[in-house]
């Protein structure tokens, strides 16, 4: 074990985060969906101390990737399974790789604080081009701090954060025990 805390992710409530994005931003590309739910989550963790639904972000090759989410948008079975689904998800790839929402997000599933961090990380994105977001992305120290493995959530915060070390602290408390 390598001492850096680790959410549960609450898949059923990444489905909501995916669908609430691709729902606002229809036509968005799998990348602006997974870069719009990083951000979301940096901004929902600096604010309120806790991630949105628990993702595990993976250092990947083209920036940040939330695990969860990138799988359900793929129907990768074992997020199939964790969900417990016994039908079609209402989200999908089309094409052009675009995700496509087949109902709204029950909003019941998310929070006022997660739909406000939501609409943050698709502001941030939405007028981006995949260049600009993959240099801001590989510039950001959480993902140069992962090393190509997952990122810790500690790196999230900011390090001009007055706060920063009581909120890594809180992280590395909370994280096993959090329930999203």
């Amino acid at each position: 074990m390598d001492g850096t805390p680790r959410y549960l992710p609450n898949v059923a409530k990444a489905l909501e985060v995916a669908l609430w994005i691709a729902t606002d931003q229809p036509k968005i590309d799998i990348y602006h969906l997974v870069k719009a739910s990083y951000f979301a989550d940096k901004h929902h963790l600096a604010e309120h101390g806790r991630p949105i639904m628990g993702d595990a972000y993976q250092a990947a090759w083209f920036g940040p990737l939330p695990q969860v989410i990138y799988n359900l948008v793929r129907h990768e079975p074992m997020e199939l399974l964790a969900l417990g689904n016994h039908g079609p998800l209402p989200i999908r790839l089309d094409d052009d790789k675009c995700v496509l929402a087949e109902r709204s997000a029950n909003l019941s599933a998310l929070s006022e604080s997660d739909v406000v961090s939501l609409r943050h990380g698709v502001d941030h994105v939405k007028a981006r081009s995949f260049r600009d977001l993959y240099r801001e992305t590989h510039a950001d120290p959480a993902y140069r701090n992962a090393k190509g493995g997952l990122i810790d959530y500690r790196d999230f915060l900011d390090e001009a954060d007055p706060d920063r070390e009581a909120k890594a602290a809180y992280i590395a408390e909370a994280a096993p025990h959090a329930v999203f």
